[in-house]
């Protein structure tokens, strides 16, 4: 997909889920076997011997192993750029939370957001914040329940 253009969300059917997990497993063990800043691609169509050489950097194999995961999973993928910006309905699916409550979570100032008209838009890069954030502060909790349970002796290693 090139930048700024739109796409249809397609779910991989059967045979492309197992042609993303024959591709994963490849991938991933070349990548571990050769950890290198860039790797030498060669494209060779089904249909012909003539071959285009290209030189890819290694962040965009991390991206495509996690690709080749979701379409091995069964799911669809979609690609954005950090500095897009997201309706409430698609901030509140990335979360994995209500539209409601996203918007009280917006009036809250939890993330940041700006208002196009009547509409409300996010940031692609706060939602990641507010997520990492997050995910942080729930990690730290549990690390303090779990200490707290150890010291009171009730049971948990």
């Amino acid at each position: 997909m090139l930048a700024g253009t739109r796409q249809e969300i397609e779910l991989p059917d059967e045979n492309v889920a197992t042609q993303a997990r024959d591709a994963l497993v490849s991938l991933a063990s070349f990548l571990q076997a050769h950890p290198t800043p860039s790797t030498h691609v060669r494209l060779v169509p089904d249909s012909s011997t003539e071959a285009t050489h290209i030189v890819v950097p290694s962040v965009a194999f991390r991206f495509l192993l996690q690709v080749l995961h979701e379409l091995a999973e069964g799911n669809a993928v979609t690609v954005a750029p950090i500095h897009a910006e997201l309706t409430s309905q698609q901030a509140a699916d990335l979360l994995n939370v209500s539209r409601p409550y996203l918007i009280k979570m917006l009036e809250n100032k939890e993330i940041p957001y700006r208002r196009v008209g009547n509409r409300r838009r996010i940031r692609l890069s706060d939602l990641i914040n507010y997520k990492r954030n997050s995910e942080e502060s729930r990690r730290r909790v549990f690390r303090d329940l779990t200490r707290d349970a150890q010291d009171m002796g009730l049971g948990y290693a």
